[in-house]
């Protein structure tokens, strides 16, 4: 059996949880390590000893040489997770990852519902999923490198992000962890701008948000520039500021220390230095692994705690519409001495 799915045995034993059914594709290759192709192609079924996978015949095969802890069972049919479970008074699911008829059956069957229990256990990272994240993140890091020197005036947001998915593809990225967003001039006070036709011109801020995957897992990043000889010494001021944002935080992140506690720091760092925080109109940060976004959340009313191999990201960002946006973003994993950077 493989180390996640041993961890989320432990959880379910020290939660009392006798069953527990999994029943979304991400969090079933989380546990299984298995890539199954469609949503709905596979259930799980995980006692505090066995793991049971629901899924069609021309899975059993492959499933039989990479995951043969599983006992496999030739049926799609909710019903029959039920029936399997039946012995089971203490079973549960994962209603915010639950399709509504599959999740209902479950409800009526007597399956309790756990709201967000799946995420609670990707929360802290395996050393297997460390490499990996780590690895996507020397890519996407490498790629921006080299895609930074190679972008030039005239070309559009569309051709650059093209540009810098196909520099991820050729370094060993296996798809994106999001849509690519490249902004230009004052399409960067746009946080979750959608790349357009807009062409790069001399002497204006650039904005680039990006990450590939890895063998499932995510990294993300963004870089804000002035592409040009002549800077705006308001941009640089407050390019400086994300960045020693940045870098203040990071030194806040321990081991239990709450998630809003880095959000809040960096909107008081922000104000000392002249109220700043007004433009900061995003959260600081976010956990990931197999999903971009999941625990912890760094936002000002989450509830989480920032633990031991965590990964998460920090990224400050001031936007002033029809001018510019600036946003400084790293990946993270949080060690005992402190928060490592792994888009450096």
């Amino acid at each position: 059996m493989n180390e996640k799915l041993k961890q989320f045995q432990k959880l379910l034993k020290k939660e009392n949880i006798q069953a527990f059914c999994v029943l979304d594709n991400d969090s079933i290759r989380y546990l299984t390590d298995f890539f199954f192709y469609s949503s709905g192609d596979a259930y799980l079924l995980i006692t505090q000893t066995k793991a049971y996978c629901f899924t069609k015949k021309m899975y059993a095969g492959d499933l039989k040489r990479k995951a043969p802890y599983l006992t496999l069972v030739d049926s799609l049919d909710i019903e029959d997770v039920c029936k399997k479970a039946s012995k089971f008074k203490n079973k549960a699911f994962d209603s915010t990852l639950a399709p509504y008829i599959q999740g209902t059956t479950l409800a009526e069957s007597g399956f309790k519902t756990l709201p967000n229990f799946l995420e609670q256990a990707q929360d802290v990272k395996t050393q297997s999923e460390l490499k990996l994240i780590t690895k996507a993140c020397h890519i996407s890091a490498s790629a921006f490198k080299i895609f930074q020197k190679q972008l030039k005036a005239g070309m559009t947001e569309k051709q650059g992000a093209a540009l810098l998915e196909s520099i991820m593809q050729k370094l060993g990225g296996q798809g994106l962890a999001f849509d690519t967003i490249l902004a230009f001039g004052e399409n960067t006070a746009n946080p979750h701008h959608h790349n357009s036709d807009r062409k790069l011109k001399q002497n204006e801020p650039v904005l680039v948000d990006f990450g590939c995957r890895y063998k499932g897992y995510c990294s993300d990043i963004t870089r804000s520039w002035w592409y040009g000889s002549k800077v705006s010494k308001e941009w640089q001021k407050l390019f400086d500021l994300m960045k020693d944002t940045h870098d203040y935080c990071a030194t806040l992140a321990k081991d239990k220390v709450k998630a809003t506690t880095l959000d809040n720091a960096a909107r008081d760092f922000m104000d000392k230095a002249g109220s700043y925080s007004k433009a900061f109109i995003h959260s600081l940060g976010h956990g990931l692994g197999l999903k971009i976004h999941q625990k912890p959340y760094l936002s000002p009313k989450s509830q989480d705690l920032l633990k031991n191999n965590s990964v998460f990201t920090i990224e400050p960002g001031v936007y002033y519409d029809g001018k510019f946006g600036i946003r400084y973003e790293d990946t993270f994993v949080l060690t005992p001495k402190g928060a490592k950077i792994l888009t450096k």
